[in-house]
């Protein structure tokens, strides 16, 4: 069961990556397109952290643990604003906050040690499970309602022609849900 939900973890954390890229495309381009129109380094604050998410939790679920938790906390909670910051008040589309909510919502998770997955695959690892306390029940709770954001944000833009947002929504919904079912929750 862990395996299945670290897989749709990492999966929907894949999709945040794909679809903020797919944003900074020309009209009609598709990706490739974008790639060569420099769409892909002009929305680089959009998809950007969502590829630090995905490493980190790559890194702290599967992989060998090249990082300790706590650098990839800190790394995670530096990169949650990047999408408000570097995109133009102007630019923005309601995605942005979405973003930095659902990198602030996997750091809480990741630093109050709600992967116990991450301290079995990777020994050196900071993360602080078992410190009980209110601390995981709050980084609980702020993934669960980052979470549902999510879900409300999809079901809003089913009325709008921008498939890739509700994709988005819904895959970040997914990838906090599977990390707090990982988590016992």
């Amino acid at each position: 069961m862990h395996a299945l939900l670290t897989a749709v973890m990492l999966a929907c954390c894949a999709v945040g990556i794909l679809c903020p890229m797919s944003e900074g495309t020309p009209r009609g381009g598709g990706l490739r397109n974008g790639f060569m129109r420099n769409g892909f380094i002009r929305n680089s604050g959009q998809w950007g952290p969502m590829a630090v998410m995905l490493a980190a939790m790559a890194d702290t679920t599967v992989g060998p643990g090249l990082l300790p938790g706590v650098l990839w906390g800190l790394i995670l909670l530096l990169a949650a604003p990047l999408p408000l910051v570097l995109l133009r008040r102007e630019r923005r589309n309601g995605m942005e906050l979405h973003r930095a909510l659902s990198v602030l919502g996997m750091f809480a998770l990741l630093v109050t040690g709600l992967q116990p997955a991450a301290q079995d695959a990777a020994p050196h690892v900071h993360a602080h499970a078992g410190t009980g306390g209110i601390t995981p029940l709050l980084a609980a709770a702020l993934a669960a309602a980052v979470a549902a954001y999510s879900l409300v944000l999809a079901v809003r833009t089913l009325r709008s022609r921008r498939l890739a947002h509700r994709v988005e929504a819904f895959s970040a919904a997914g990838a906090l849900g599977a990390m707090l079912l990982m988590a016992g929750l």
